[in-house]
């Protein structure tokens, strides 16, 4: 083997071994990344101001009926509350959608096991607490909530303890069923 040759092989070798940590470094680098953000999604659910939302709409649900000035106030914090978990939705998806790229598998699943109680916990109240908003509105008007219960609902399609509260709000609340494949 001629000097030459031997100089392009170790070349090769090395070119290969730098392409492979680079790779192995950057798949590193995107497995933190996305734990970052399962845990800025865990922390937002968790906050002090979402907390303040679920203690508002506990206690409206559990029959703290809430005055005429302050059932904007409890809409607010459902609102609050169904975006907070919307964006949970959205970040799942994205890290759920690059798993095969950059291994975020793992972080789907912290995540998951973070939320699950979370989302069963609020399947089973939406539907309460859509049913007492929507009966202080005026006859003719509708509470326009059914995009966010529907991401939701697709949130906790991936929870098993969450299965039986959303199959009963999506056959009571129109605009919120399963998507069809």
């Amino acid at each position: 083997m001629s000097v030459s040759t031997i100089i392009a092989l170790i070349s090769a070798a090395t070119a290969l071994g730098a392409a492979t940590l680079a790779a192995y470094t950057a798949r590193g680098n995107s497995t933190r990344a996305s734990f970052d953000l399962a845990l800025a999604l865990y922390s937002d659910l968790t906050s002090k101001e979402t907390a303040r939302s679920r203690s508002i709409l506990e206690s409206y649900r559990r029959g703290n009926a809430p005055t005429e000035q302050a059932h904007s106030d409890v809409m607010d914090h459902y609102f609050a509350l169904l975006w907070q978990f919307e964006k949970i939705y959205a970040g799942r998806e994205a890290l759920q959608r690059q798993k095969l790229l950059n291994g975020s598998a793992p972080a789907v699943q912290y995540l998951d096991d973070m939320i699950d109680w979370h989302v069963a916990e609020w399947a089973a109240r939406w539907l309460d607490i859509h049913t007492l908003l929507q009966a202080q509105l005026p006859p003719d008007d509708t509470l326009d909530d059914r995009h966010t219960l529907q991401t939701f609902c697709k949130l906790a399609d991936h929870f098993r303890s969450a299965a039986g509260p959303v199959r009963d709000l999506r056959q009571a609340i129109p605009g919120t069923a399963a998507p069809t494949p």
